[in-house]
Formats: C-alpha cells, structure tokens, sequence
C-alpha cells in the first residue's frame, strides 16, 4: 500500500500499473455508496483515493490518465445494469454485450478526465482543497447535459438519508456532491497543514441535520391514489397477441380502484398506438369519471395525416376521466427511444433495432396534466401534477422546472428491461431524490416495478415487490410552494464555483507559480 501511495503522490514506481488498479478498483467501489445499498461511507475512502491521486498529479496528461481510470471503474460496475436489457432482451451477444458496456465506460469516463485535466492546466496545486470539489461540481453538471446528457451516479445521490440531505432542498444533488467533495479535501488539507480550522466545513453535515427539519412547501389537499402495477414480461410485452390481455389486465387492477382520486398506468402500458387505444380509453374515461377519478396512462402518440409531422411519434403519457391533458417525453433513452447516427448503425445488431426506438423529443414548454377531486357534496378541486417518463426523472433541473406550477410529481417507467438489476434501484433513488429536492409527493408506476409513493422528504411509504401484479393505495398530499433549489437552481453553485477560480488564479499569479506544461 506505502508503494501505491508513494506512485500517487511522485509519479514514480518500478510498477506502472499499480496506480490504475488502485484508481479502477477504488471506481467500482463507488457505486456501493448509490442504492440500493447507500454505503455512503464506502463511497467517501474511493472519493479520497481520487482526491489523493488528483492533488498529487505532476502533469495535465497524469490527471487525465488518473481521473479516467477511477472513472472507467465507477461507470463500469455503476451502469453493469445495461447488460440485462442487451443481452437479456436486444439479443446482444454476451462477450459483444460486455465490450460494449465497456467502451461506454471509456466514453463517460473521458468527460471527467477532461475537466481534471483542465483543472490541473490551469491551477496545478494552488487552493488544491477548494479547486478539486469546484471541477467535480462542473464535470457532474456538464455530464448532464452534454449529447442529451447522463445524470446518473452522482455522488449526492448517495445521500437521501444522511445528515446532509437536508442541504438537497436548497442547493440539489448537485450541491451535496460538492459538500461530500470538500468534506473530504478540507480533511486531507488539514492533515496536509496540520490545521484543524480546515475541518470547520464539516459543519455543514450538523447544519444539514437542522436543514431535515425546514419545510420549504406546505400543503394545500390530498389526494387517494393507485398505482398498477401489470407485470406484463417484457418478451412478451410488444406480442400482437398480447394487446387484449394487457389492456384486460390494467382494466382488472383498475376497476376495483376507481374510488381512488388518481389511478396511474406505466410507461407505454398499452401497446398500441393513441389513436389506436381511443376507443378503450373513452371507454375507461367515461367510467373513470362517473366514479369522479382521472386515469393517466402511458401510451405512444402518432402525429395523424395531414400533420405537418405525420407518421412521427412521441413517448406521451395522458390524462382522461376526471382529469385532461398529454405530455411528450423530453429527454430520449439513446438507442432505447432513439439511435444516434440512426443510418449509419440500424441493423448492425439487433439492440439497434428494438421495438418503438424512433420517437421524437417533446417540447421544452409544456403543461402539467390536470387532475380534478370531486368531493362527497359536489365540490371540486383543480390539482397539476408534473409528469416525467422514465429516464427524464433522473434530471434535475428538468424535475425542477416542471413542478414549479406542480402539486405533486408523478413517473412512469418500464424498468422491466433491466431485470432485478442494480439499474431499477438506483432509478427509485433518483425519483425519491427529486422529490426530496422539490419537497413534493411522488407517485411512481412501473410495469414490474419499482411502484411506490414518496413522500416530500423523499422516504418511501409505500412499494409493491418486483415482478407482481398488483395495484398500490395510499393518499398524497398536495403540496405549493418552492423549495431554494426550485427558486435559484444551480446559481449559488455558479457563483461559488467563479469566485474559488478567480481566488485560485489571482493566488496562483500573486506566488509566480508556473503553469504546468500540457506534455510534461
């Protein structure tokens, strides 16, 4: 181990090797601190492993060599998950499937090697402590919405129970990655200095423990909910033959629920088209609303002839019954919901050719849907709910923007791709971090699961068991008002960020210190 670290801090060591097998094995241990087993303790010593490599490198080419190894672990066993729905359900052959995971790995890992490697061209060493948190921030906001983006494994996400996840209202997954990071350089600085008024930003854990206790929405209503859950097999979900008796399996979970206020469908829980299900959901509607519920299902949207974009189709979820509105998915699964370079690559492998992978991205302005409750005595109350499908619930700042003017948030997903993988857990994190962040109800359905509904502190209340057939009840309040993260988003961030570069810099030039050389 002395051997290791001695590489880390001089660069130097008979075996080259052993440093990038510290940092890939320090990696893939980072997703042990991520759902569904929130080691997050785990997940400080790998961040400390990184920050020592970091803080040490000579050369611009070392801290991007360092960063992209620890990287290519962290994303390697973090998204191992994608294997099930390649493999398992696209047909990919095994050993092409696991090539492929990897190449993906290598592609992410080279985004936060970039902003390290710009962090050592310009600041080297100068305000190491503050500078290396700063450049992790922006390399997790950067990959979120470079080429549509990946918001996925970041290190707050970790942290939905913790003491510091009373900070995620006020300043987002985001900001807690950036406390986890400076937690972890302020102790390394001060035992670098031998300084303990370094250890003073751990404060910011107790604060977020005071922070638990803020309630930044109040609430305004309730709401009696259902969640179905259909269980429909994914290999036998697109069957033509299975169109009857999914549509009879969503019909019998539901008609024994329609004292529920809200009844809630997964993503794409009828396979067919809208125009095609019209009939059945006019059907449903009218029942839906004799009964005074709104029904909101997930279903694929053709744009009709005589559109101007005709035959295209979206990813939509609609509210009927007692309740009106559709929604268009925004953020697209790439190769999922749609193919990069669709041209070049369709036919290539069959997982460049699964079933509804051509849809359009929706509208950036869009509604929420409207959801009506019909009292005992006649009385009715308008409540918007945000809705997001599958993939979209991982953005933070698109959960944020939606539930502005929301109620409450609702998700639909189809997690059956990827199996009892580490994949659908880590997604019912993310759902239970925005909810957390916006300090509003969630209500999540999912064909085989995970269906749950959380509450504003993001704590789950309620799930049903992977691969059931069953529908979940429960009542969700309505919530108004917004949280600091909904009001400024990632501004103080921002500015928190400049104002370390501009210190750092000025630091840097006031001591004459050299900028390293990129080729050294």
């Amino acid at each position: 181990m002395s051997q290791l670290l001695t590489y880390l801090k001089s660069g130097q060591s008979e075996s080259r090797w052993l440093a990038p097998l510290l940092l890939l094995s320090a990696g893939m241990l980072f997703p042990v601190a991520l759902a569904p087993l929130f080691w997050w303790p785990i997940g400080l010593l790998s961040i400390a492993v990184f920050v020592h490599a970091i803080w040490h490198s000579s050369s611009v080419k070392q801290a991007f060599w360092r960063t992209w190894w620890f990287n290519f672990g962290k994303f390697s066993s973090g998204v191992s998950w994608i294997y099930v729905s390649m493999h398992d359900h696209g047909g990919t052959p095994a050993l092409l499937a696991v090539l492929l995971i990897g190449l993906f790995a290598a592609f992410l890992g080279t985004f936060p090697a970039f902003w390290f490697a710009l962090r050592q061209r310009f600041f080297s060493s100068t305000l190491a402590w503050l500078t290396i948190p700063v450049f992790w921030f922006l390399h997790e906001w950067f990959r979120s919405w470079f080429m549509t983006g990946f918001p996925w494994l970041f290190a707050g996400d970790a942290h939905l129970s913790s003491w510091i996840s009373g900070w995620a209202p006020v300043i987002g997954s985001y900001g807690l990655s950036l406390i986890l990071l400076l937690s972890v350089t302020a102790c390394y600085q001060a035992w670098q200095t031998r300084k303990p008024a370094y250890l003073l930003i751990l404060l910011l854990w107790p604060a977020g423990l005071m922070l638990q206790q803020q309630q930044w929405t109040e609430k305004t209503g309730e709401l009696k909910v259902a969640a179905v859950q259909g269980n429909i097999p994914q290999d036998k979900k697109w069957l033509p033959e299975m169109v009857n008796p999914t549509i009879n399996a969503y019909y019998g979970e539901t008609r024994d629920h329609w004292q529920a206020d809200l009844v809630l469908w997964p993503e794409t829980a009828v396979t067919l088209l809208l125009s095609q299900f019209q009939p059945y959901l006019d059907a449903f509607s009218r029942e839906a609303a004799k009964n005074h519920t709104t029904l909101i299902t997930g279903v694929p949207y053709r744009y009709p002839i005589g559109h101007p974009l005709a035959g295209e189709f979206h990813n939509s979820v609609i509210a009927a019954g007692n309740g009106e509105g559709i929604y268009h998915k925004q953020q697209l699964v790439p190769f999922g919901e749609f193919v990069p370079l669709e041209k070049q690559i369709r036919g290539l492998i069959p997982f460049f050719d699964l079933e509804m992978s051509s849809f359009l991205h929706g509208e950036q302005q869009q509604q929420p849907l409207k959801v009506t409750k019909t009292s005992n005595s006649g009385d009715e109350e308008l409540f918007l709910v945000a809705p997001y499908i599958c993939y979209e619930i991982a953005y933070p700042q698109l959960v944020s923007r939606l539930a502005n003017n929301a109620d409450m948030l609702i998700t639909v997903s189809n997690d059956a791709w990827f199996g009892d993988s580490l994949g659908p857990k880590q997604h019912m994190a993310l759902a239970q971090m925005r909810a957390l962040e916006t300090q509003r109800y969630l209500l999540r359905s999912t064909n085989t699961g995970i269906t749950a509904l959380v509450n504003e502190k993001g704590e789950i209340l309620d799930k049903l068991p992977l691969e059931v057939r069953d529908t979940l009840t429960g009542t969700a309040e309505m919530r108004q008002g917004q949280t600091p993260y909904m009001r400024f988003g990632l501004w103080p961030l921002f500015i928190f960020s400049l104002l370390v570069l501009l210190i750092a810099r000025f630091q840097a030039a006031r001591q004459g210190q050299p900028v390293p050389a990129a080729s050294s």
